[in-house]
């Protein structure tokens, strides 16, 4: 096996979002409060299937709600409207990137400055764990993170959300990673709202969950690459999914023994083949719906790199991966 960086060095670019061994790990390192949300599989299987009406596919129709928003994000910036209806709204979200790109959605709480959430994001992804415990730790209290998109030039996604009024960010992350002093982002004016919801029947649905393991992804009827995914954070922590294409055959096991030995600062191949998709953070207690349009069929690992707000431990490396087939 080819030597890997220490153990030291990976975690750094995990956080830093430019670890790259034939392969591209991305984060999202936002938290959110300590709320509570002890919701059994089956509470939370009946709650969302009795919600309806709203789909996030880009051939979906819209009859009850408006038009989805489409936001461009690319090396000249963020490009998206000015304005827009809270409630549920469905995000179109493409890059022209070749190295692909991370938006991330953030509301901040009545009162809290945008200089604020950048600068307990910068905390956020340092390098070393106390103050990315802190950053962590300050921003729970601080923004809802309706989710977000990973994109690229081959795949551009949509999901669908609820955003509350007020003021929405729209940050480029993958650009926040490389350099907090100068964040990227784009403010949405959102008001009023709708009484929309969203239908999970015949849904793939992931559910994100605390176990005394730790954080785990439950995955349900997720077998074809062009399903839309219905995810819901059950867990008390903020989650996001990245979808990281892996070699065909990866088990679980295979990518924890690859975590478990660059935390023990040992040689490691890394089993990713390309750039990550999937869905950005999702605030405690939320709920949405992903579809990634061109997805290429074959084995993807489900990902969650936000850290662990006691360690600074991305939660992928307590075992919170989940390796998927689809068709």
């Amino acid at each position: 096996m080819a030597d890997g960086p220490s153990a030291r060095e990976v975690v750094a670019l995990v956080i830093r979002g430019s670890y790259n061994d034939r392969s591209s790990m991305r984060t999202a390192l936002l938290r959110r409060g300590a709320r509570a949300a002890a919701v059994t599989a089956l509470a939370v299987a009946g709650a969302l299937g009795g919600m309806a009406n709203a789909d996030a596919s880009s051939g979906a129709r819209h009859h009850h709600g408006p038009k989805p928003i489409d936001i461009g994000i690319d090396t000249s910036g963020i490009h998206a409207q000015d304005d827009a209806r809270g409630g549920l709204r469905t995000f179109r979200v493409h890059t022209d990137d070749a190295g692909g790109r991370q938006l991330q959605l953030l509301r901040p709480h009545h009162g809290v400055t945008l200089k604020k959430i950048f600068a307990d994001l910068t905390k956020a992804v340092s390098r070393m764990p106390v103050p990315t415990a802190q950053g962590i730790t300050a921003l729970r209290d601080e923004a809802d993170a309706p989710g977000g998109a990973f994109v690229t030039p081959k795949v551009s996604e949509s999901f669908t959300t609820r955003v509350k009024p007020g003021r929405l960010v729209l940050l480029d992350f993958s650009a926040f990673l490389k350099d907090p002093a100068h964040p990227v982002f784009r403010v949405i004016h959102v008001h009023d709202d709708n009484h929309a919801t969203l239908r999970t029947s015949d849904r793939a649905t992931v559910i994100t969950r605390e176990t005394p393991a730790g954080p785990r992804f439950d995955v349900r009827g997720l077998h074809e690459a062009k399903d839309p995914i219905l995810l819901h954070n059950a867990a008390d922590e903020l989650h996001e999914m990245q979808l990281q294409p892996v070699k065909p055959g990866t088990t679980d096991a295979q990518l924890q023994a690859f975590f478990d030995k660059i935390a023990a600062g040992k040689p490691a191949t890394a089993p990713f083949t390309g750039p990550a998709l999937g869905l950005g953070a999702v605030s405690p207690g939320g709920t949405v719906l992903l579809r990634a349009h061109h997805l290429p069929p074959g084995t993807y690992a489900l990902l969650c790199f936000i850290p662990d707000d006691k360690n600074g431990v991305p939660h992928a490396f307590l075992g919170m991966h989940k390796v998927v087939v689809l068709h």
